[in-house]
């Protein structure tokens, strides 16, 4: 009895070490394929949406280019007043231009650089952390804050000596401020001769000849056209300060770049925001 016992012991152990059943293999074999074939067509469909929102966001940058679409001054007031939330879409796209001033041709590297005017760049900026809080740096000792782009909307200016508007003493400033999508990858570049510089000096590259550059240049006719989307809950506004200047900003997210000659309405860049 105790033999039989035995035998049937070794049985049962022998079976339960010889691994799942034929039954068992080919049921978690069709399972894995059920979710191979679902992560692919979750993948597509991702896929789908994202050119979807490249065409769509395309589109609205050339239309708006085309039609010298921008934020207007009343419109810029209505964003700091009590009524913003009810004077701008969550989910729409508003444009803003500035001018690109350009520097000196680079033989050396070859491309044509230009700066933003009215644009302050700023790396690690601690200022702007209530708008662009980083969870991580509660957890991580040493983590900096973010980098940031302050974009000029308005400011309370006077006429100089020489006939120039500039920022009067202790004039306010009203200003959009969004991550640093020159350094931070927000943008898809669809033209490989173009490209963001990340420094402080230089904002954006022309990968060309001076020559090709000489028209756009000489002219000052290069512009860039940001579409961003504004938020105007209260959180994403901020009051600051910048050399004693009065600084009222709104936190904004990029969704395109377009760069293009105001003389001829030519584009010669683009750059767009694929996710969501």
């Amino acid at each position: 009895m105790k033999y039989g016992l035995l035998v049937m012991s070794c049985v049962l152990t022998l079976s339960a070490c010889s691994g799942p059943s034929r039954e068992e293999q080919h049921r978690m074999e069709m399972l894995r394929a059920q979710q191979a074939e679902q992560a692919a067509l979750a993948a597509q469909q991702e896929a789908a949406l994202r050119e979807q929102r490249i065409t769509l966001r395309t589109a609205q940058a050339e239309k708006a280019w085309q039609r010298q679409n921008r934020l207007s001054t009343k419109q810029i007031n209505s964003l700091f007043s009590s009524n913003a939330e009810n004077s701008f879409s969550a989910g729409g796209t508003y444009f803003i231009k500035f001018e690109l001033q350009a520097a000196k041709y680079n033989y050396s590297a070859k491309k044509q650089s230009f700066t933003i005017v009215g644009m302050r760049n700023l790396p690690n900026s601690a200022d702007y952390s209530p708008l662009f809080p980083d969870d991580e740096a509660m957890y991580q000792p040493g983590q900096q804050a973010k980098s940031v782009l302050e974009f000029t909307l308005k400011e309370d200016t006077e006429e100089n000596r020489l006939g120039q508007q500039v920022l009067r003493d202790r004039g306010q400033r009203w200003v959009a401020a969004m991550l640093n999508f020159k350094t931070y990858g927000i943008l898809t570049n669809n033209d490989a001769e173009w490209l963001w510089e990340p420094g402080l000096f230089e904002d954006i590259s022309w990968q060309t000849t001076p020559e090709a550059a000489y028209p756009y240049t000489s002219a000052r006719s290069v512009v860039l056209q940001l579409g961003v989307r504004l938020c105007t809950l209260e959180r994403c506004y901020l009051d600051t300060e910048y050399r004693k200047h009065p600084t009222h900003a709104v936190r904004a997210e990029v969704v395109s770049a377009t760069v293009g000659d105001r003389k001829s309405k030519k584009i010669l860049a683009q750059f767009i925001r694929e996710a969501e």
